[in-house]
């Protein structure tokens, strides 16, 4: 039972416009630097035919990134 609440976790999806608050920034810089592959909180997904772009925020990657930028001072 833990194990599944510890899988489930890590999996727990986050919106775009909830990351940008966390990390003090406008919803459209994290897309950007999601698909530019400069921020490591999840994708951005762009599938073959169409024409928006889907993005995977999780959880545990945007904490671990936050985590990192206290620990480097908030440089990005």
């Amino acid at each position: 039972m833990e194990s599944e609440k510890k899988e489930h976790e890590k999996l727990e999806r986050v919106t775009v416009k909830q990351a940008a608050e966390e990390l003090n920034m406008d919803h459209e810089t994290v897309k950007y630097l999601m698909r530019k592959e400069r921020l490591p909180i999840g994708y951005a997904v762009l599938r073959e035919g169409c024409k928006r772009t889907t993005y995977y925020i999780y959880r545990d990657a945007l904490d671990a990134y936050k985590k990192n930028m206290k620990m480097l001072g908030g440089k990005r």
